[in-house]
């Protein structure tokens, strides 16, 4: 299995997840990193993973090819899967220059980038199957590598539910905030696909329409990025300081989503978002850009309220309405979470590509 990283993300977790499930059913399963070795390669040499990092840098690289090419001639495997854009196209070279019988690229996002699509369909070739975290990653791909249905599978991540039942609620005084405050939730990579300004501006239009209320809303950031030091610009300008929480990487995101009133994903494309399936197991409720795979964990008014992408002040009117009556939301809470425990279960996840390995 390959990755570009073992960075704390959503889909980085789910990939350890993934491998040391395969691990867990008999299947001998060695991790190679592109970049470092990570901190999730603790957590999977602790399962009895082999991990090797092979220290390549950003997309550019262009050693990458040569080392993962000579450590997969040393490991000979009789399966190559990848995981995330730059090891997709590297592990595929690489992969078809080592002679490996069979390659498999996972598919987590929707990204309609040209950068993205001239290299993902120059690489098409070489794949033997898809895997693709939502059906709107998979039509999205298709269209992009001019590629037919046939070539995916759609395999859909999963969440623990009895794991995130045991886990308790932080201290709202851990993170700047007291129990009467409104506490909006924004967790992920601090970047343009997440969109982190959009949150900011739409909590400073709550705000503004509702200044008599200013002292109880609290922002709180989880994450890290390349957009911290534009957010902390736009955070001073606007006068925000006492309102926003940049948190950085936090390990404890379950017990933080616990002591939340609402988490907000404003992304501007997705594949099958971790965080939301996370947030609706632990009963917290989810606003979320209408995009891609957020489409299939959300229906508006049902299981959550999504807004259109970009448009601040529709997410701004949503966040009032939560607001003034937290209490409406109870039911799409219920159904959030009763979708998640019977639909987004680990165990399928890890069927489906068991399925596709034995192809």
């Amino acid at each position: 299995m390959v990755i570009t990283e073992l960075d704390i993300g959503g889909a980085e977790r789910a990939f350890m997840r993934i491998a040391i499930g395969l691990k867990q059913r008999g299947w001998d399963v060695r991790v190679i990193s592109l970049r470092d070795a990570g901190p999730l390669s603790k957590d999977l040499r602790a399962a009895g993973l082999d991990v090797t990092a092979l220290a390549c840098g950003g997309f550019l690289d262009f050693r990458a090819v040569k080392r993962m090419r000579n450590a997969l001639r040393q490991q000979r495997p009789e399966v190559v899967l990848t995981f995330l854009h730059q090891a997709n196209i590297v592990g595929r070279i690489a992969g078809r220059l080592a002679k490996v019988p069979r390659i498999v690229s996972s598919v987590r996002v929707a990204d309609r980038r040209w950068s993205i699509g001239i290299t993902e369909r120059l690489t098409s070739c070489c794949v033997d199957h898809y895997a693709a975290v939502s059906q709107s990653v998979a039509d999205v791909h298709a269209k992009l590598c001019g590629l037919g249905q046939d070539r995916f599978s759609v395999i859909r991540n999963g969440v623990d539910v009895d794991a995130i039942n045991a886990i308790p609620a932080i201290d709202r005084t851990q993170l700047g905030c007291t129990e009467k405050d409104f506490m909006i939730l924004s967790v992920g990579r601090l970047t343009e696909q997440k969109a982190p300004i959009d949150v900011l501006s739409a909590v400073r239009g709550m705000v503004t329409d509702q200044p008599e209320n200013r002292h109880r809303v609290k922002l709180v950031f989880i994450g890290d990025g390349p957009l911290k030091s534009k957010l902390e610009q736009c955070i001073t300008n606007n006068g925000m300081q006492e309102l926003v929480r940049l948190m950085g990487h936090r390990s404890d995101v379950i017990s933080i989503m616990k002591a939340a009133n609402v988490l907000v994903l404003a992304s501007r494309w997705e594949g099958l978002p971790n965080v939301i399936l996370e947030a609706q197991a632990t009963g917290l409720p989810v606003i979320a850009s209408a995009v891609d795979g957020v489409q299939e964990l959300i229906i508006d008014r049902q299981t959550g309220r999504l807004f259109s992408a970009g448009d601040v002040q529709q997410l701004a009117v949503i966040l009032t309405e939560h607001f003034q009556s937290p209490d409406s939301v109870l039911g799409t809470i219920a159904a959030a979470r009763e979708q998640v425990s019977r639909q987004f279960r680990w165990e399928d996840c890890i069927d489906g590509f068991e399925q596709i390995i034995l192809r």
